[in-house]
């Protein structure tokens, strides 16, 4: 099953962008996902992609697995078949993976004044606060710069944790999926951008997959650094998926592997992200 992902020893300094364009790095984002990230996209449902029990992904943990089903019941048949005795593990965990349908705060959020441009940012794994230490900061010091007064800037406050990234962020995006109809119809103008880093990333998958088709509609962008999912496109959605994936980064080939490259997404990247998300809104 798929593996954990993220587990942060330290913060990474900021990065303000500067006023003019970055010449992007050499990333390895795709255009189609493969391998073992297509294999836990179509797992978490996001992908709307069929998944294949050939190709079943390593890693991961039978409690993971159950948190999967509970999410994503399609996946019940396939699973239960590749591993005999994982039902009745599911059938004894049931009542630990209750589905996570509210976000703390929700009334909070619905009171706020909108904004022209709505950015919903989950982070990654371990990371302190809503926006995180890493790239969620980055990118709100970088749209404020870049447009004053103009963005409302809101985390995901889901338990971000190595139980979310076995379970493929499906608890994290049952949140932002209920976080982005929130914001969809309390402010029919904004233009809101999905965003994540690591298991964040998968979260911003899910949430825009398991949100209403409505909702989904309202998104101009969805952008993701170190993204697990890799490519995989996000089911009842057609926009922009802007991938940051750094040659080296063996999490954005759906495996537990973390390295300088997946810690290295805060600057050059972020910034690059500042100038394509300011683009994508104010076109």
């Amino acid at each position: 099953m798929a593996a954990t992902f993220l587990r942060f020893g330290a913060a990474i300094a900021l990065a303000i962008p500067a006023f003019a364009s970055p010449t992007p790095r050499n990333l390895r984002s795709r255009q189609q996902c493969e391998g073992q990230s297509c294999t836990i996209a179509a797992l978490s449902g996001s992908s709307g992609q069929v998944y294949d029990p050939t190709t079943a992904p390593t890693g991961g943990s039978d409690v993971g697995d159950c948190c999967i089903i509970t999410y994503n019941p399609s996946a019940a048949a396939v699973l239960y078949a590749e591993k005999p005795g994982l039902q009745a593990t599911c059938t004894a965990t049931t009542t630990k993976h209750k589905r996570e349908l509210s976000f703390e705060d929700v009334q909070d959020l619905e009171r706020r004044a909108c904004s022209p441009y709505t950015l919903i940012y989950a982070r990654g794994t371990d990371e302190i606060g809503t926006l995180g230490e890493t790239v969620g900061p980055a990118l709100a010091i970088g749209l404020e710069v870049a447009a004053p007064g103009k963005w409302s800037i809101q985390g995901v406050n889901y338990q971000a944790t190595s139980a979310g990234d076995d379970c493929l962020g499906l608890p994290g995006g049952q949140i932002a999926a209920q976080q982005l109809e929130s914001v969809a119809s309390s402010c029919p103008n904004t233009k809101i951008i999905m965003a994540g880093y690591s298991e964040g990333a998968m979260v911003a998958h899910n949430g825009v997959a398991y949100a209403t088709a409505t909702a989904a509609s309202r998104v101009t962008g969805v952008v993701v650094f170190g993204d697990p999912f890799n490519g995989a496109p996000i089911r009842n959605y057609k926009g922009p998926i802007k991938t940051y994936c750094a040659t080296g980064d063996e999490v954005c080939d759906g495996e537990y592997v973390i390295s300088a490259a997946h810690l290295s997404y805060v600057g050059l990247d972020t910034t690059e992200a500042v100038f394509y998300i300011s683009g994508l809104v104010m076109a």
